[in-house]
């Protein structure tokens, strides 16, 4: 099977998706802890699945940025 390389986006692309991913994990930890509050603990456990994911994101956004992957 042939591996192709995905496309490198700009340095503004990667900022703008920095910046939103930031705020995605800030959004999902309130989410979270609003969710256990009320006793959801189905949505919270989402929520924390897309933590992990936005953080992973962020670094890889991180990176990116700094020249390093």
């Amino acid at each position: 099977m042939k591996q192709t390389k995905g496309r490198n986006l700009s340095p503004r692309a990667n900022k703008v998706l920095l910046l939103l991913n930031i705020v995605l994990f800030l959004g999902a930890i309130v989410l979270a802890i609003l969710n256990v509050d009320l006793k959801e603990y189905t949505p919270a456990a989402a929520m924390l699945i897309v933590m992990f994911i936005s953080g992973v994101n962020i670094y890889g956004c991180w990176k990116r940025l700094k020249g390093k992957l």
